[in-house]
């Protein structure tokens, strides 16, 4: 009898264990696949148009993907919601997503179209030079260097509406309309001056005293001309044939006095005597009492009379008595 009355209760703990084990195992599997349908949060969303919609917060959306939650960021802003703004748009919507911490949040990101300045500078200059500013120049705005930014997809290009000029101050002001006059989405007022350029030549490299420079070692360069110091080399063809007094540095302007003759004759050495006389041509050893470069004037010592003379440098240790 016992025996029987624990068959009977071995089958039901066994079936009761059954059951319990089929009801878990499907709860387990309602429950991924809820999980596996939930919405996830994205961690940063590019937008183009105007408005924000559901689906660009959030991932696996079984609806309302285009449910407009409201304006999205100005054209190149970017917007952030938290978590706290995150769950009242969940709860508000009924969505089967919750934070799950307080640190969640999406960046909400505006394409856009941005006119650099370097365009809007090309486009000032041309409307200057219009307006009968001639040469090189600066341009320098009050307000720094702008960009303009439109909405994506929009002509990256600019116009200029109205500009004046006063030639006496070199300074301008003028109205920048973008993408063109026809469809100014944006506006904006610059002002600013102008500093005019000049050419100034400076070495291409590191040059001692003793190297003579030729035209291969000279570049020339573009600088405002408030930055003009007096008494700066102007014109490269004074550098030419020139050594520096001491050593000169790549890119640096150099004053008139910093670059000297290349001395042919150094004092003591032995030199070359050629004495003229109509057709008449003598030669003689000599030694240098001074230095010199060509065409400079140094005292010699003629060896053979022992006979102090003025000579003119005419190359490398020659002289010439004329």
């Amino acid at each position: 009898m016992l025996k029987k009355i624990w068959n009977k209760s071995s089958i039901t703990v066994r079936l009761t264990y059954v059951i319990m084990t089929f009801i878990l195992v499907s709860i387990g599997c309602f429950i991924g696949a809820k999980s596996a349908m939930a919405a996830s949060l994205k961690s940063i969303s590019v937008v183009n148009g105007d408005t924000l919609k559901l689906g660009d917060i959030f991932d696996n959306l079984q609806h309302n993907a285009d449910y407009v939650i409201g304006p999205s960021p100005q054209p190149g802003q970017d917007m952030t919601l938290n978590a706290r703004t995150l769950y009242r748009i969940a709860v508000a919507l009924d969505m089967p997503w919750r934070p799950s911490s307080t640190n969640d949040q999406i960046t909400i990101r505006r394409k856009a179209s941005i006119v650099s300045y370097d365009n809007i500078e090309t486009t000032l200059r041309n409307a200057l030079k219009e307006k009968g500013v001639s040469g090189n120049f600066n341009l320098k705005l009050n307000n720094g260097k702008p960009n303009i930014i439109l909405p994506n997809n929009t002509d990256e290009h600019v116009e200029v509406s109205t500009v004046t000029y006063d030639r006496n101050k070199d300074y301008f002001k003028a109205t920048l309309v973008a993408p063109s006059l026809d469809n100014p989405i944006k506006k904006i007022e610059v002002s600013g001056t102008i500093s005019r350029l000049t050419s100034v030549p400076v070495l291409t490299s590191n040059l001692q005293n003793g190297d003579v420079i030729g035209k291969n070692d000279i570049e020339m360069i573009e600088i405002e001309q408030h930055d003009l110091q007096h008494g700066i080399i102007m014109d490269k063809k004074d550098m030419i044939g020139m050594t520096p007094r001491r050593i000169a540095h790549a890119g640096k302007f150099l004053q008139n006095g910093a670059l000297i003759k290349p001395q042919l004759i150094n004092r003591g050495d032995n030199v070359n005597i050629t004495f003229t006389e109509g057709p008449l041509v003598l030669t003689a050893k000599g030694k240098a009492l001074q230095s010199g470069a060509k065409g400079d004037v140094v005292r010699v010592t003629n060896r053979n009379s022992s006979r102090t003379i003025d000579a003119v440098v005419t190359a490398q240790n020659q002289v010439i008595v004329r």
